[in-house]
């Protein structure tokens, strides 16, 4: 008995440990977002953008709608440091770490229906790169002050 009552002990010991050392005293922890930064290639700022439009804020919606993302915003740079620095940044916002992980299946499948096949989505991504290239992306978790 002595030795059960030790083990439960032992293991509410862990887990309070491992709650305390999650929580911070000076910020509480939020939702996840994924920032991409893009950079527009010279000359191709219209066909960037009615790209957006036509492929990529209808996936967005889709997926919101779905429960797979919360939001989405995009940024642009309103100053260089590079010819080749990021001009456009895209924010998308996940309620958790788990929702990313759902994203890869549900989100695959809702591209390739918006496309209409696996082939012109690939293309779609094909002409993308032409137009514009990935500079860097980041996953950044919100925190709110205490």
């Amino acid at each position: 008995m002595r030795k059960a009552l030790s083990l439960v002990l032992f293991v509410v010991a862990l887990l309070s440990a491992a709650t305390a050392h999650a929580q911070n005293p000076n910020y509480s922890v939020g939702p996840v977002w994924r920032v991409t930064y893009v950079h527009v290639k010279p000359g191709q700022g219209d066909a960037f953008w009615a790209d957006v439009r036509t492929h990529l804020k209808p996936i967005w919606e889709e997926q919101k709608k779905q429960g797979l993302i919360s939001d989405y915003k995009l940024f642009t740079n309103a100053t260089s440091n590079s010819s080749n620095d990021w001009s456009v940044a895209v924010a998308i916002l996940y309620a958790n770490w788990a929702a990313i992980d759902q994203l890869d299946a549900k989100g695959a499948s809702i591209s390739v229906a918006h496309y209409g096949s696996r082939d012109a989505m690939m293309e779609a991504a094909r002409k993308r790169a032409e137009i514009s290239e990935v500079v860097s992306s980041h996953l950044a978790r919100e925190v709110s002050l205490k």
